[in-house]
Parts: structure tokens; C-alpha cells; sequence
């Protein structure tokens, strides 16, 4: 196909071939050929990016767990004891707080000294700080932009506050699970592990732990390895994306995959002990459970790179139930991370890239998201690339407040109320950004 440039000298050249008329028909055909490819270009999807730490600024919905400074219990006074958990995973416990510099805006700080102490610097730069921790409470510390200062964020007031909201919709927060609730779900996960190999005896299953996965397959082993980098890639994008500390571990023990080299073992394993026997045209699935527990179960199939994209999308719908509540996100933000997140772990895969593609002659035909948004549902094969490519939209323009949006729902705010407290914008204003970035100033939702 000509660009834009080309198909406009294509043009003038006819005019000089023909005359009149015939001239500036063949003139106004190429210049409107060359607004379509224009407007084709604005079309196009934005490639999807990984990731990135931000520097985690306060935002509007987190104004009422400020810290004041001048609180006589405030608790970065000198001679307080504290652990220090860095952004990069690093902890130092026991240091003793020498001097705060307090910022020019009341209740923010410059800079925090610490008293001498083995292995821990004096000076620790604020924006690398993530939280301090007494014996009784936790304090995020967030930027303040307007002043460059730093504030605390008091988070036994936060959880306080989020349970009492969850509480009027029937959710809870995740507490920090006790050795028997993990060994009662290890139990549960173990039985059906057992249950796969004894359904499949011509099979030789077997389990591979990382970190913060057990993996059980029938795969040869030797193609394993890069399925579950995958799976350690995904969880270190959704942990920064959401400015979960390193090294944390949100799921319930571990989280489990069982996969079967064999798609049609998978569904008979769905239906015989998940009692679920809708999985025609399905490659992977994650169970979720109101008690923390969940589970991913695939088949691998013939197409091992679109194998690789299911598993992480699927999974990730896991890490998304166990993110700070049991309270769930709307379909349109629950897939659309899990194809973004997919993109970019598995960037060879061309599913994701074909799905967010596809969408694009269907906006452009209807002018609609046809509630998409509003969708508390399933959502259209077509809907699942908006869903992607909105996130991408979303976490570009801002990934902090992308951060607090995903939050402020898991803590019993309705999108909508998210949205305006993070963004700053309404539902229909998101519809028109996102439409304006595609090149359809007035899509509707």
C-alpha cells in the first residue's frame, strides 16, 4: 500500500495527464485515499510496554490517612525504632530515626537520618523508601508533587476505613494467612494433583517449585522452564504495576498451575473435578475461591507460544483476586490486565496483537464500546482487545494513578468513584480520551 506522501504525488501527477475535470477527480480521490491511510495509522493500537517503578505520589482518595506531623505519637520522631522497607525488596530492621527534616508543606519530611548502625547507610534517599513499620502499625511513604516532600500514610486508619466500605458489599480484606489455612489449601491443591496423575496413568506427571509457584504437568520436563519464567516474569510485572514490595508473596501458600500436555485431558479434569463442563474452545482456566485459594488448570495444546499467552492470562486473574480484598474488578479492567500483562510476557505471541487489532474495524463500524464498560459479564472476543489496549492507554498516562484505580476498587469503591479520585475524569471522559488516541474523537461507551 502507498503512504501518504506517495498517493498525493500520485495525484499530481494525473494532474498533469489529464485535464480539467478529469484532474481534479483524480486530485480529491487521492488525497481522501491518503486521509484513510492517515486515519488508518491513528487506528492503530499502541504497542503495549512493560512496567515501569514510579515514584508513588499521594493521590485525593488517600488524603484522610495522612499522618500529621504534629501528632504527639507521630512516628518517625528521633530516638523512634523502626523497619524500613526499601522499593527494591531490601529491609533494614531496628534503625533508630536521628533527625527528620520536615518539607515546606505541613506534614511532610525532606529527609529522615538514621543513628549509625552496621550496614545501613546514614542518609537513605526518601524516594527509594517504601514503608516504615513500628511495632503496632505500617506508614507508605508517598510523594507530595507540588512540594517534593514526602508523607506517611497511615495504614491500620486505611484498612479501618476500607473494611468498614467492603463491608456494606459483603467483601473483606486479605489478612495475612495463617500455617493452617495454607496447610488446609496445600491439602486441597495436593488431592487434586493426585487426581490428575491417577485419571491419566499413562502420563508421568511432575511438580516444579519456584518462589511463588508449583507447577504440575505431564509436559516433558525439559519444556517447562520457560513456561514457568513466564509466570515469575508476570508476577514481577503485576507487582510493580500495583507497588506490591518485592519479595512479598500475595497468594495463599503458593499459587498452583496444573497443566496437561493433552487439551482434552484438560477438560475432562474440569469436568470431573471442577464440575465445570463448559471448556469447548477454552485452552485455561483460573478458580478462585472467597477463602484465598486459587487455581490455574490448562491444556497446553499444539501451539506451545499461545499456550504461553493463556498461562499468563489466566494466572494473572488469580493474582488479581488475591491483590488487597476479595472484592472484584470489572470484567473490562480484570481482562484487559490480563492481555496486557500477557503482551508483555509473551511479546512472540500474536493473540494478544490480533485481538487488540481486531477491534479497531469494530469501533470504527459501530462508533461504540457497546457497554463494554458497563459489562458485569462476559465480554465479546472483540471487546478483550479495547480492554488491552485501554490499560496500555491508561498506564501510560499516568501508572501511578493506574495503582490507585485498581486499589481504590479493591477497597470498595465503585469504578466510577476510582476513577474520578485518581484520574480525575468520568466514564464518558475516559471513552473520549481513549477514543481521540485511536482517532475516533467521538466514540461512545
Amino acid at each position: 500500500m502507498l503512504d501518504a506522501d506517495s498517493q498525493i504525488r500520485t495525484g499530481l501527477k494525473n494532474f498533469q495527464l489529464h485535464q480539467t475535470v478529469t484532474v481534479w477527480v483524480g486530485l480529491v480521490v487521492a488525497v481522501l485515499a491518503s486521509l484513510s491511510v492517515l486515519q488508518a495509522v491513528m487506528a492503530a493500537p499502541q504497542k503495549v510496554s512493560a512496567a515501569k517503578p514510579v515514584a508513588r505520589a499521594i493521590m485525593k482518595l488517600e488524603l484522610d490517612y495522612v499522618v500529621k506531623m504534629d501528632r504527639t505519637e507521630y512516628p518517625l520522631k528521633p530516638g523512634a525504632i523502626v523497619t524500613l522497607q526499601m522499593s527494591n525488596g531490601k529491609v533494614y530492621e531496628n534503625l533508630e530515626i536521628a533527625q527528620v527534616q520536615n518539607g515546606t508543606k505541613p506534614d511532610t519530611f525532606k529527609q529522615i537520618t538514621f543513628k549509625p548502625s552496621k550496614g545501613v547507610p546514614p542518609k537513605i534517599a526518601p524516594v527509594a523508601m517504601q514503608q516504615f513499620r513500628t511495632e503496632d502499625n505500617g506508614y507508605d511513604v508517598v510523594i507530595d508533587p507540588q512540594s517534593k516532600g514526602y508523607l506517611l500514610i497511615d495504614l491500620k486508619r486505611r484498612d479501618e476505613i476500607a473494611a468498614e466500605r467492603l463491608k456494606s458489599s459483603g467483601h473483606r480484606l486479605w489478612k495475612e494467612p495463617s500455617s493452617e489455612a495454607v496447610e488446609k489449601a496445600n491439602a486441597f491443591y495436593d488431592d487434586l494433583m493426585k487426581k490428575a496423575q491417577s485419571d491419566n496413568p499413562q502420563s508421568r506427571f511432575h511438580k516444579v517449585e519456584t518462589q511463588y509457584f508449583v507447577f504440575f504437568t505431564d509436559m516433558p520436563p525439559a519444556h517447562v522452564a520457560a513456561y514457568i519464567a513466564n509466570l515469575d516474569k508476570m508476577y514481577d510485572q503485576l507487582c510493580v504495576l500495583f507497588g506490591v514490595p518485592q519479595g512479598t508473596n500475595i497468594w495463599l501458600g503458593k499459587c498452583p498451575v496444573i497443566v496437561f500436555a493433552s487439551s482434552n485431558d484438560f477438560r475432562t479434569f474440569e469436568a470431573r473435578h471442577l464440575d465445570n463442563s463448559e471448556t469447548q474452545g477454552i485452552a485455561g482456566l483460573s478458580h478462585q475461591w472467597s477463602d484465598g485459594r486459587v487455581l490455574t488448570v490448562c491444556g497446553r495444546g499444539d501451539d506451545p507460544v499461545f499456550f504461553a499467552a493463556v498461562l499468563v492470562h489466566e494466572t494473572s486473574h488469580g493474582f488479581l483476586h488475591r491483590i488487597r480484598s476479595t472484592s472484584r474488578i470489572p470484567p473490562w479492567m480484570n481482562e484487559g490486565i490480563a492481555d496486557w500483562v500477557a503482551a508483555v510476557v509473551v511479546p512472540q505471541s500474536d493473540h494478544i496483537a490480533s485481538r487488540m487489532n481486531g477491534a479497531i474495524p469494530q469501533i470504527k463500524a459501530t462508533g461504540t464500546l457497546d457497554g463494554l464498560l458497563s459489562s458485569n459479564g462476559r465480554i465479546d472476543g472483540w471487546q478483550y482487545g479495547v480492554a488491552a489496549t485501554m490499560t496500555q492507554f491508561l498506564v501510560t498516562t499516568d501508572a501511578n494513578a493506574y495503582r490507585g484505580l485498581i486499589t481504590a476498587v479493591k477497597e470498595g469503591f465503585t469504578w466510577q468513584q476510582a476513577l474520578e479520585l485518581t484520574y480525575g475524569i468520568t466514564p464518558a471522559q475516559l471513552v473520549s480520551a481513549y477514543g481521540k488516541q485511536l482517532g475516533f474523537p467521538a466514540l461512545q461507551p
